[in-house]
């Protein structure tokens, strides 16, 4: 049975031949590897937010949800009118009166609800479209930039993802005006 001292050096000896090995392959690379690597953050969101093509895309989307307000004002207006006649009229008016506007009441709420997903789904849809016009000019001035500065790796700058950058390797800005000179904006 080993002793505990046993148990000890044999741990060690473990430690030592693994740290030589993690040694011999980290300086194994470094010979490989004759320059370090050079990587750049951006700022994707705001790339896109202040391209050409991102406030093209944001005034269409803006101009698209007024008008489905405006729209679904209508329609909740038309059911809240429904509304005041069935509650005006529950005294008044015949049983089958009531159970038709009931109805038409129940008909103009799944109209909304119907509406509203249409739109949402709609909204998305314009919006997936925008976003993918918008990669498809990035992509060719990632392309150049990543060739021009010898870039190994571009990273988004996203919070939880990126824990800290500093201004020297942030090329938001160049990414931006390379962008905008593509476009002729």
């Amino acid at each position: 049975m080993p002793t505990m001292t046993s148990f000890f050096r044999s741990s060690s000896r473990k430690y030592l031949v693994l740290g030589l090995l993690a040694l011999a392959l980290a300086s194994g690379s470094a010979v490989a590897q004759e320059t370090p690597a050079k990587i750049a953050v951006v700022n994707l969101d705001y790339i896109v937010t202040q391209s050409p093509a991102g406030k093209a895309l944001q005034a269409k989307l803006e101009a698209f949800q007024n008008q489905v307000q405006v729209q679904a004002e209508a329609l909740n207006n038309e059911a809240k009118d429904l509304r005041q006649r069935m509650v005006e009229g529950a005294n008044s008016l015949s049983e089958e009166k009531l159970a038709e506007m009931q109805k038409a009441f129940e008909d103009k709420t799944i109209s909304i609800r119907r509406f509203r997903d249409d739109k949402q789904r709609e909204g998305q849809k314009m919006q997936e479209e925008g976003l993918r016009e918008v990669e498809a000019q990035l992509e060719p001035v990632f392309t150049a930039i990543r060739d021009e500065g010898g870039y190994d790796l571009i990273l988004n700058n996203v919070p939880g993802v990126v824990v800290m950058v500093s201004q020297r390797v942030d090329i938001t800005q160049k990414v931006l005006d390379k962008l905008k000179a593509s476009t002729g904006s």
